[in-house]
């Protein structure tokens, strides 16, 4: 059973309630939070898939969040490898591309969702859920969809509940573990980026701490360098830039912290294996 309810009609109301709120997401290492964006859109579905070979999943405009009944599924993005077995909730960010492989038969229940803004997340995580209430809710909520009815409060509800539910049973001691200044310049990256001069020098130095110290705390806390968490934040918002024909290259590389054109071409070859105008021409191709 697929459907789809859009909300883009009356997000700002469902937004407005959730400006001051926090809506989780998982890492392995505790929670993230999905802030200042409202689900305008759902899609859900159940899906059975058979053992299969190793397969590169291309990133998608939608994130996704499953709850597996049975089997096994390997999956390597970046530097993370990970494993989802039965009875595990996995969430995969929009615009992340990685390889999976089933390793043994598996069936799910999937919601795709899209937000009313883009938000950057550190990857795919997978929880481990022992809690029948999880499963129920995945169920309810695909059986409440109905196509006479796109515009659906009580799916939202449902799927809010969902998400309340898993930020319920999650561990936050590996959250508060994160020292204050290190979740801060995080945070501060987020906001920062498009700034043109902005670094990471100069965030240890705003901070008040070493950049040796921010880079070893940073990495512990989120599985990559401050370095690499900034140039990947300016490569994502560059690739939402590139799915239009409004902005030229140069216009782009400037919007997304990028001191030239030059440079910002040659890092986004460098993570994506191609120039952004080929980015583009694959982009509207498909």
């Amino acid at each position: 059973m697929l459907c789809i309810v859009n909300h883009n009609i009356r997000y700002k109301f469902i937004k407005s309630q959730l400006d001051n709120q926090a809506v989780p997401c998982y890492t392995e290492r505790g929670v993230i939070l999905l802030t200042r964006a409202a689900v305008i859109e759902l899609l859900a579905f159940y899906t059975e898939s058979e053992k299969s070979k190793r397969v590169t999943v291309d990133g998608r405009n939608f994130y996704s969040l499953s709850y597996r009944y049975y089997g096994k599924v390997a999956l390597e993005c970046g530097e993370k490898e990970l494993v989802s077995g039965a009875n595990s909730v996995t969430f995969m960010p929009a615009s992340t591309s990685y390889e999976t492989e089933i390793i043994e038969d598996t069936k799910m229940a999937v919601v795709h969702f899209k937000l009313s803004e883009s938000l950057h997340f550190d990857g795919p995580a997978i929880l481990e859920v022992h809690d029948g209430e999880i499963t129920g809710l995945f169920e309810k909520l695909i059986r409440s969809f109905r196509v006479d009815k796109p515009i659906d409060f009580n799916c939202m509800a449902i799927f809010y509940e969902l998400l309340a539910k898993l930020e319920a049973i999650t561990p936050l001691d590996a959250k508060e573990r994160i020292p204050r200044k290190i979740s801060l310049a995080r945070e501060t990256m987020l906001q920062s980026f498009k700034d043109l001069c902005f670094s990471v020098s100069s965030l240890a130095e705003v901070l008040g701490v070493s950049t040796s110290y921010l880079r070893r705390e940073f990495s512990k806390a989120y599985g990559k360098s401050p370095i690499a968490f900034l140039r990947d934040l300016r490569i994502e918002n560059a690739k939402n830039l590139l799915q239009s024909e409004y902005l030229s290259i140069a216009q782009i590389a400037k919007q997304s912290g990028f001191s030239s054109e030059s440079y910002f071409i040659q890092v986004f070859h460098k993570v994506l294996g191609k120039s952004p105008s080929r980015y583009r021409e694959q982009f509207f191709a498909t």
